[in-house]
């Protein structure tokens, strides 16, 4: 929740920004993704880029109608992402941009947009040797974690997934020798058992992947609402004493790989 007790950890929900040369990977498509709008928006050019959507839980797509670039005309968005049941990716995604809750319909946004239906496990090529693969998260109603690999640089993105499930050997699989782990850190040890089921994890877990998974840098992500900066610091503290290269995310934190 934005607000002065969370301006340094930040109060947007998920939207992560992944530049590749001149090629835009974003994922997650949270509140976040109306401050990367405005961004974009200043930059020369037609903007194109590819938007990876974890799962359609509202504070992870409740941005894109508020997302600059994607009405603007000349502009393209590429957008993957899983069904659920009967329910296209598409149309999880277009009826969010409906009578009576948004006045706009996505068929109306001036951007070329093009919806690509996934499958955790699915490995997708996306060109300029850029490979995405994905697993399935343990989270209520499914999700999928992501492995953004581009020559011998990788990063995976970890989020609203919680542990201790049969899921665990593919994420372990994807996660493996990984650069920078960017990982669900809701809960900590001491509060997990009370949320078991919630469908997130801890920062606990998250060293533990870190190490079984033979990765580098860790980031934690997905902080609880309810947790303020100075807890947050608190918390960070505790983690860097145990593992030097674990941060937590911060609103606008920039990572070179």
């Amino acid at each position: 929740m934005p607000g002065p007790e969370t301006v340094v950890y930040g109060g947007n929900t998920p939207c992560v920004e992944v530049r590749i040369g001149k090629r835009l990977i974003i994922l997650d498509a949270g509140t976040g993704i109306t401050n990367l709008g405005s961004k974009l928006m200043q930059e020369p050019g037609p903007i194109c880029g590819d938007i990876f959507i974890t799962h359609a839980h509202w504070d992870h797509i409740q941005g894109f109608p508020f997302f600059q670039p994607a009405f603007r005309e000349g502009n393209s968005f590429s957008l993957y992402g899983e069904g659920k049941g009967n329910i296209s990716f598409a149309a999880l995604i277009k009826r969010t941009m409906r009578h009576p809750h948004f006045p706009v319909p996505l068929e109306n946004l001036g951007a070329a947009l093009y919806f690509t239906e996934i499958e955790p496990g699915d490995t997708l090529e996306l060109g300029d040797g850029i490979t995405v693969q994905t697993a399935a998260n343990n989270h209520p109603d499914g999700g999928i974690s992501y492995r953004i690999q581009y020559g011998n640089k990788s990063c995976c993105y970890v989020t609203d997934y919680e542990h201790g499930s049969e899921k665990a050997q593919e994420l372990l699989k994807l996660c493996n020798g990984t650069d920078l782990l960017i990982y669900d850190a809701f809960f900590t040890a001491a509060e997990y058992p009370r949320y078991q089921g919630w469908g997130h994890s801890t920062w606990e877990e998250g060293l533990a992947l870190l190490e079984a998974a033979g990765a580098g840098r860790l980031i934690l992500f997905h902080h609880k609402p309810e947790r303020r900066d100075e807890e947050m610091a608190a918390l960070e503290a505790s983690v860097i004493s145990q593992y030097p290269m674990a941060r937590a995310a911060r609103e606008g934190m920039v990572i070179s790989l």
